[in-house]
């Protein structure tokens, strides 16, 4: 049971003196939690004795277990406020990625898409295998049927049987892959028209496609030194596509 909560059950109890010591305690959480009995109590304007018995007709053995019990509080509370500060962030970045796919004109990437014989798909990491994947599903309910090449050995004997008619979709984050980049140039070389999806649009594959798709991703600090890569815009730009692409469709018939 939280402390507000014990007070608020053992109000009666309290004297005028208990009650100032809980309206300092509670208008300096953090102060309190780190401060020794005789600095709390100077704080207080009240003697150490007294504070022990407020702590005690809260149920608290001593000052030790109250001020373990506050910190434990003050602590839980500090987090709280970091994992929502952190979601505003997250849900910011996904909002602004949102927002830029629809403000995007993809008509050139949905002609390529619409002349096309084939449409192929193409990651070249875990993350991007999940993208090309997730693609495939969502446009089958247009009844687009794309093909997802799932490595590089697949890539390599496709590169051979791939022809102008068709169009590959290579999705990459930095678009600094060695197969990615080899794919490129040999799809360059064969005039294989394709669209480079990474989050940067300076790398050879960019500059050797047919169309680039740039994707913006951010990092959110997540305490510990640690962070945590955002990369929910590459399955946002998945839906976005599907949609704009089914309007495009539309208003071509």
């Amino acid at each position: 049971m939280k402390i507000d909560e014990l007070v608020r059950d053992h109000y009666v109890d309290l004297g005028d003196m208990d009650r100032d010591i809980w309206r300092y305690i509670s208008m300096h959480r953090y102060e309190a939690a780190n401060s020794t009995l005789v600095d709390l109590a100077a704080k207080c304007n009240a003697s150490k004795s007294a504070v022990l018995r407020f702590a005690q007709r809260l149920g608290f053995r001593g000052f030790s277990e109250f001020k373990y019990a506050l910190k434990a509080e003050v602590e839980a509370d500090a987090r709280d406020m970091v994992d929502a500060a952190v979601l505003d962030r997250y849900t910011a970045i996904v909002l602004k990625s949102l927002k830029d796919f629809l403000s995007r004109d993809f008509t050139p990437v949905f002609r390529l898409i619409e002349q096309s014989s084939k449409v192929f798909l193409y990651g070249t990491g875990t993350l991007q295998r999940a993208v090309a994947q997730e693609m495939r599903r969502v446009f089958l309910a247009g009844d687009e049927y794309f093909y997802v090449v799932e490595g590089v050995d697949e890539t390599a004997a496709l590169t051979g049987a791939l022809t102008q008619d068709d169009l590959l979709f290579v999705f990459s984050l930095k678009g600094q892959s060695d197969n990615a980049t080899t794919l490129a140039r040999n799809l360059k070389a064969r005039n294989v028209p394709f669209i480079a999806v990474t989050s940067y649009l300076d790398n050879d594959i960019a500059h050797l496609a047919d169309e680039s798709i740039l994707v913006g991703t951010e990092s959110l600090p997540i305490g510990g030194g640690h962070s945590y890569e955002v990369l929910d815009a590459y399955f946002l730009l998945v839906s976005i596509l599907f949609l704009k692409y089914s309007e495009y469709k539309r208003a071509h018939r």
